[in-house]
């Protein structure tokens, strides 16, 4: 590193005012100008023992601790070895967790080489900031190597994860969970960086900066797949397949859902329930929308007014698909059958959220739009739907609230829009919210907004016993569908509303 050069060589300086005015010259000899780049390292210890030292190097970077990597050799080599390691990792990682039932998948090679141009792009301005030109490649891979260490500490955890007794960690091994792995990389990239700065001061953050603003939101935003992928989609009910049975189910099963709603009664206030279950992956989705939609009809009498979409392999010929568009169709129908000054739309999404607000809908093979608060908003506009409960149950799913808020609308959701919510894992029933939510608060309560502030301190504890980030679920309450809230709740009470 260029601080220890400069040090070492005032060491020698001062050694030599003390001993003679020639030691002096030397040690100036010895100090590199401003914008000297060092000698390469030697290159005899041949490329197997260099990559050796950089896994170690990466290991130390990863722990957070001193590494030789910050002496930032230029050997462009390293970086090649180093780079080819991270792809043989990957692929042996994931062959051996997937095993030979899944395939190679050709679309995630791009993602591996993405990051490259990134890193390079960073190497070339600490140099310039460094005064070490020629250091692009050593900054690359030295950050490259950190990240070897972490990517394998994933791939144990999902070797764990798969034992019977251990499948509870599958929650901390898809996205937004995937991304404690990958802030713990960024946290020790930043301490690397700042580390090779010998500058004082405020300056010495110029290249953590740099770093956060050119690296981190880009890779935050393409997360990179695996080398060998499962033939599954790694869904937990294996894959859709789009047989001649279900499409045909499907050309039906809308329709016919539609058709089947009960128009609102004239002066009774009426609730309609539609449940959309995001994404095929995990089951437990639709497990959760299945029992809501089961409680809904059974103790708030939407019986005949409930729609469920789900996206699930399970589901494919009794359900209709959640996408944008048999969602859309859906509220204009509803909003056409029920009494629009009486009547509420109860809407209950379950999905995983992403941290810029966007609410998965994946069934593969199909290639379905995504679900953002805007896109949401412009089709409840369209229903022209004046009272409605809005439940968001996914991370980040905060982000919703303000897009939808208006004085007709409830909206909740299980998370702000900046943390996670928790419980959507292989063999679950039920995401930690929809158990706090539905099974044990609306199993006691009429009231929506009691009943989330019970599941909101459920919740709580829950977090604070599993030592989990609390995921501070939100509630917005309009004004004008308060009375109607109200009113609904005392004649479910009173039990007026016809039950099955």
């Amino acid at each position: 590193m260029l601080v220890f050069t400069v040090l070492e060589s005032e060491e020698h300086l001062e050694t030599g005012i003390e001993e003679g005015g020639g030691a002096e010259e030397k040690a100036r000899e010895k100090t590199p100008g401003p914008c000297v780049a060092p000698p390469a390292a030697s290159g005899n210890k041949g490329r197997l023992r260099s990559l050796l030292r950089d896994l170690k190097g990466g290991v130390r970077l990863a722990l957070l601790l001193h590494s030789d990597l910050e002496r930032l050799d230029p050997a462009p080599a390293r970086l090649v070895l180093l780079v080819l390691a991270d792809l043989a990792l990957n692929f042996v990682c994931s062959f051996v967790l997937v095993g030979t039932g899944g395939y190679f998948s050709s679309a995630s090679i791009p993602g591996f080489f993405f990051h490259l141009p990134l890193l390079l792009l960073l190497g070339l301005a600490a140099g310039r900031l460094l005064c070490r030109p020629g250091t692009a490649s050593a900054v690359a891979a030295s950050l490259i190597a950190a990240s070897i260490p972490i990517e394998l500490s994933h791939a144990i955890l999902e070797g764990v994860a798969q034992l019977p007794h251990f499948q509870r960690l599958q929650d901390y091994l898809t996205a937004p969970h995937y991304y404690r792995f990958y802030w713990w990389w960024g946290a020790a990239a930043l301490l690397f960086l700042f580390r090779i700065d010998p500058v004082r001061g405020m300056r010495r953050l110029r290249l953590p900066l740099l770093f956060a603003l050119l690296v981190l939101p880009p890779l935050y935003s393409f997360q990179r797949g695996d080398l060998w992928a499962s033939s599954a989609q790694e869904s937990e009910s294996g894959e859709l397949r789009l047989t001649d049975e279900v499409l045909a189910a499907q050309a039906k099963l809308l329709d016919g859902e539609l058709a089947a709603l009960k128009p609102g009664r004239p002066g009774a206030i009426d609730l309609y329930f539609v449940g959309f279950a995001g994404d095929a992956s995990q089951d437990v989705f639709l497990k959760e929308l299945n029992y809501a939609r089961r409680l809904f009809d059974r103790r708030f009498g939407t019986s005949g007014r409930s729609v469920l979409l789900a996206n699930n392999p399970q589901s494919a010929t009794s359900l209709p698909f959640a996408s944008a568009g048999n969602l859309e169709r859906t509220l204009v129908r509803v909003g056409e059958v029920m009494n629009r000054d009486e009547d509420l739309l109860f809407l209950y999404l379950s999905s995983h959220g992403s941290a810029d607000h966007e609410l998965a809908v994946n069934n593969p093979p199909l290639e379905l739009k995504q679900l953002t608060p805007e896109l949401l908003k412009r089709e409840l506009a369209l229903a022209g739907i004046k009272s409605k409960v809005i439940v968001v149950s996914a991370c980040f799913s905060g982000g919703f609230v303000q897009p939808l808020q208006d004085d007709g609308t409830l909206v909740i959701t299980a998370a702000d829009a900046t943390h996670e919510s928790f419980g959507c894992g292989f063999g679950e029933d039920f995401t930690w919210f929809g158990e706090a939510f539905l099974e044990e608060a609306l199993n006691n309560e009429f009231s929506f907004t009691a009943g989330f502030e019970r599941a909101r301190e459920t919740i709580r504890k829950w977090e604070e016993e599993r030592g989990e980030t609390p995921s501070n679920p939100q509630i917005f309450v309009g004004k004008g569908i308060e009375p109607k809230l109200a009113h609904m709740e005392k004649v479910l009470k009173e039990g007026k509303i016809q039950k099955p």
